[in-house]
């Protein structure tokens, strides 16, 4: 209920040919601004110095509403504390206002994403860019959906949460969520396709505040 139970740490491993590994923090969903999210900020805080990544991404619905905007705010600025933060917006935030959800991470600390992508040590963008090279570029996103369309661009990895991994998981087959996943094809947690892997998190936070077998979580990528 809520978020009564911890914030998993899930840990990945994606090859794309560094010279040296970047232990990249994926987090989103947080629906800042509801009452059964309050704890969200410290969880996420608190797994993120268990984590100590390079670099953190917040990958959207950061705000269900204007109440939230505090709460992300100061969850940034302690995050920055730990690495760099940057963002991008999803659908929820549309309700809190995108200035004000931008507004708010760059109060932080943080920076946004989709108009200033990350050059090093490998290209990562807020938005599908067609001029990526294959193989060395990451994507961070809100929408799995999205994953497709990257691949063909030539992104090797895409992050994505917005599915909460359906919040009710019954059973798991070959990375699918069940019974989710017979109603949308990427309630999963990993795909390979088209060259290119999409990590899918289950979210830190939820609009809906019930959950079974399906924990809330975080993604540490160590991207070699």
């Amino acid at each position: 209920m809520g978020a009564a139970g911890p914030l998993l740490v899930r840990r990945e491993r994606v090859h794309l040919g560094l010279a040296r590994p970047l232990r990249v923090l994926y987090a989103s969903d947080l629906h800042l601004g509801r009452w059964w999210t309050r704890a969200v900020p410290g969880q996420l805080v608190r797994a993120t110095h268990e984590a100590a990544p390079d670099l953190i991404l917040l990958g959207g619905d950061l705000a269900d509403n204007s109440r939230g905007l505090p709460a992300l705010r100061e969850c940034v600025r302690d995050l920055v504390e730990v690495a760099p933060v940057h963002a991008v917006p999803r659908n929820h935030d549309e309700r809190a206002g995108l200035a004000e959800v931008r507004a708010a991470v760059e109060a932080g600390g943080g920076r946004w994403l989709p108009d200033r992508p990350i050059e090093s040590p490998v290209r990562i963008d807020g938005r599908i860019d067609p001029a990526a090279h294959a193989g060395r570029r990451l994507l961070c996103t809100h929408h799995p959906g999205d994953f497709p369309a990257a691949a063909v661009a030539g992104y090797g990895l895409v992050l994505a949460g917005h599915l909460h991994g359906g919040q009710c998981v019954l059973a798991t087959r070959r990375g699918r969520l069940y019974p989710a996943a017979w109603i949308y094809g990427w309630h999963g947690l990993r795909f390979a396709e088209w060259g290119a892997v999409l990590l899918v998190s289950r979210g830190a936070g939820d609009t809906l505040p019930v959950r079974f077998n399906c924990p809330r979580e975080v993604i540490l990528c160590v991207i070699t």
